[in-house]
């Protein structure tokens, strides 16, 4: 199921559509052109629940400020695309993927340790990744452990 959300949230991207993914977040928010703000229903399991829509500037002065908060501190999808991901990088996201160790991969692929940190590092860069679970979270969406 995440994988078909995935691939749903990529075809937008390639659209054109600027998707964010974050973490922590205070609450759901979808802002259009700074002057409406749609606060979705925090009970999904109801289906007559229907969404805020925000469009009083005061309100919005708040609002559109945490949203360009969150929205700046998220992971960009769909930068990269599927093709740019090497048949050694998609090697190693999958063993990262599978929870392997450092020292077991480098095992695995007979290199240096350090190497495999290195190769690591270089993923999480071009998936925009501070963490190595962000790295895998982005390499999902964008298609790349898809086998």
């Amino acid at each position: 199921m995440f994988h078909g959300r995935a691939r749903g949230l990529g075809d937008l991207a390639v659209q054109g559509v600027q998707i964010r993914v974050g973490t922590d977040l205070p609450t759901k928010l979808i802002t259009v052109d700074r002057r409406v703000t749609l606060l979705p229903p925090t009970d999904a399991a109801d289906p007559t629940a229907s969404a805020l829509v925000v469009s009083d500037a005061r309100l919005s002065n708040a609002l559109v400020p945490l949203f360009e908060s969150v929205w700046e501190r998220a992971l960009p999808i769909g930068s990269v695309t599927h093709n740019q991901i090497t048949e050694e990088g998609r090697e190693l996201l999958t063993m990262l993927a599978s929870g392997l160790k450092d020292e077991a991969m480098a095992r695995r692929l007979d290199i240096h340790v350090h190497t495999v940190r290195r190769r690591i590092t270089r993923l999480m860069q071009a998936l925009n990744a501070e963490t190595r679970f962000q790295a895998g979270v982005q390499a999902a969406l964008r298609g790349w452990l898809a086998g």
